[in-house]
């Protein structure tokens, strides 16, 4: 296909068919004029995003790519092809809306006045530099379609918490959820309560050590949902999973990906608790597989890179349960132990991983005794 027939015939379509397929696309606008001319089109740009990031989280990552994508017209196309805008969403963009004084930040750090946590913003937070324009159409089109239920000074993540039993045991927290089912309910399927998208793995700081991680603000100046938050997602769903179900039916797709390893990992931490009381028993391989393939159908991923993070989460006790859960994981996928392993080590190797738990490397060689250390793995 010629860049002339592009130019010139190729339908408008068609163009567009392929624009918004494209993840970065300014190589693409730069090589042909039509479809840069297209890239500034509304219409062309909210097709994009959506396609993107889909439904659920185009709107933030509008927000992110900053004003030189997003305008009033823009975000107006967004909403129009069915972009959603949740309460939530603009309960967040409501907290974090507008710019800091950096003076005044300034004066505050030179005085020893506010919190110790006080700085000046090494880059610019998430909505801080949204035009007021397309902040009033939002929230006008939020107050729209909530009218007086908008709550711009409430929270639906906070209201989830509780609703699902959050403040309770695991043990006691499925019957909170169950009295307030339909609470629950009404913030998806009304309110459109959808969590903001978690952060980029690639963007994770290269941490393994689970108890070195320090504890994350709330809200986040990048924008992005913390752990914690995606926690409360992920435990509600391992006790109901038909939430799931739920946000699917608003155009939440992204549901599993967003908290896939925090489901997994919980649902293997309820039946491996850290503190197991006398009455615990160790689950059998039946149980395990039965439990973690009632996720898989909902859409969740028993990945090599879960697995990983799983053997991670159980590292102090692999001499305890690291077979049984080998051989579970094996079975669920359909191959050897042996195969598992090799397919886990090549992981390790994923430099966004940055995987150096020797304990755990040194428990999957125990189960590949031809195989030389040196030929799995190079630090």
């Amino acid at each position: 296909m010629s860049k002339l027939y592009i130019q010139n015939e190729l339908p408008t379509e068609i163009l567009i068919f392929i624009f918004k397929r494209v993840r970065f696309p300014k190589n693409l606008t730069l090589s042909c004029r039509r479809i840069a001319k297209l890239s500034n089109d509304p219409q062309v740009k909210a097709a994009w995003i959506i396609y993107q990031f889909g439904a659920a989280h185009s709107l933030f990552y509008a927000i992110k790519i900053g004003p030189s994508f997003l305008d009033v017209a823009v975000a107006q196309a967004i909403i129009a092809q069915g972009g959603i805008l949740s309460r939530y969403f603009v309960q967040r963009l409501h907290m974090n809306f507008g710019s800091h004084d950096n003076k005044l930040i300034e004066l505050k750090i030179a005085h020893g006045v506010g919190s110790s946590q006080l700085q000046k913003p090494q880059t610019i937070p998430w909505a801080s530099d949204l035009p007021i324009s397309v902040y009033i159409f939002l929230l006008k089109a939020a107050s729209d379609k909530y009218k007086s239920d908008l709550c711009l000074k409430g929270n639906d993540m906070e209201l989830f918490h509780f609703f699902t039993g959050g403040p309770q045991t695991i043990h006691y927290a499925p019957l909170v959820l169950a009295k307030n089912i339909d609470q629950i309910k009404d913030l998806i399927l009304r309110f459109k309560f959808i969590p903001l998208p978690p952060k980029n793995p690639d963007n994770l700081p290269k941490n393994n050590n689970q108890e070195n991680i320090t504890p994350e603000e709330y809200p986040q100046k990048d924008g992005h949902e913390n752990r914690r938050q995606l926690n409360v997602i992920a435990r509600s769903i391992l006790i109901c999973k038909e939430i799931v179900n739920l946000w699917k039916e608003i155009g939440y797709y992204e549901i599993c990906y967003d908290v896939n390893d925090l489901v997994m990992q919980g649902a293997l931490l309820i039946m491996f608790p850290p503190q197991p009381s006398s009455r615990w028993s160790m689950p059998d391989i039946k149980i395990i597989n039965a439990r973690l393939t009632e996720l898989i159908e909902v859409g969740f991923q028993l990945t090599y890179c879960v697995i990983l993070d799983i053997l991670l989460v159980f590292e102090k006790r692999l001499e305890q349960i690291g077979k049984i859960l080998l051989e579970s994981f094996a079975e669920i996928k359909h191959e050897s132990v042996v195969n598992l392993l090799h397919h886990c080590l090549m992981e390790t190797n994923n430099p966004k991983l940055n995987f150096k738990s020797q304990p755990v490397l040194n428990f999957m060689y125990k189960f590949l005794p031809d195989s030389p250390k040196s030929n799995l793995i190079d630090f």
